[in-house]
């Protein structure tokens, strides 16, 4: 743990100074979210976070009075920052929206896999969790539709996108156990099904159009 703390020690510039209630809070969150980077974040402990952003235990209670709620905040800080990586330029046509979303999905689980697992398997059993969990899929389906044209997503493409990113998760997280095909191919064959699946999802909830004896 010496060396994330190390890092993360470097890269929170406010550590030492006097901060407003709003900037030492973030400070807290940034050092903790560059542990969790590395970190499976149920291993992070306000002791950690004090020491990364050289600060005392008792000024991280102050702020976040629980351990829960410290991995709370840093998880909805790392959710932030994947939306960020994942809503790319708008000016793309986009199959390379897509494209490049997916691109920086993967990437952000190929960097912290463990920490993605935890989240994933975890939300489920803490309301809390299961919220940024929420929150987070709600916003990667905004994007998704948004690289497919789409300013709203209708019902069910929102389902089928749902299902299309549990598959990239699992197969993502699969994949890197052993890493038994090329990425490239990875990525390729996720980006087909997306662009198989999510156009068919339009009709979902569409009434069914019942063909006479006389139609072809």
């Amino acid at each position: 743990m010496t060396s994330e703390i190390s890092a993360a020690t470097s890269a929170v510039s406010a550590a030492g100074r006097r901060l407003g209630p709003d900037a030492r809070r973030g400070q807290l969150v940034a050092a903790g979210l560059e542990l969790v980077k590395t970190v499976p974040y149920p291993e992070v402990s306000a002791d950690d976070v004090a020491r990364a952003a050289g600060v005392s235990k008792a000024l991280v209670f102050h702020y976040f009075p629980t351990t829960r709620d410290l991995h709370v905040a840093i998880l909805r800080a790392a959710a932030a920052e994947l939306l960020v990586r994942l809503d790319v330029d708008p000016k793309l046509p986009p199959d390379q929206k897509l494209r490049a979303g997916l691109e920086a999905f993967v990437a952000h689980i190929e960097q912290q896999p463990a920490g993605y697992l935890a989240v994933a398997r975890s939300a489920g059993a803490d309301e809390q969790l299961l919220a940024v969990f929420e929150d987070t899929r709600a916003g990667v389906v905004e994007i998704v539709g948004r690289s497919l044209g789409l300013t709203v997503v209708p019902p069910g493409l929102r389902i089928a996108i749902r299902g299309w990113i549990a598959m990239v998760e699992e197969s993502v997280l699969h994949w890197l156990e052993d890493r038994p095909v090329p990425r490239h191919q990875l990525v390729d064959f996720l980006q087909k099904a997306a662009l198989t699946m999510l156009p068919n999802a339009l009709t979902l909830g569409q009434p069914l159009t019942r063909r006479g004896p006389g139609d072809s």
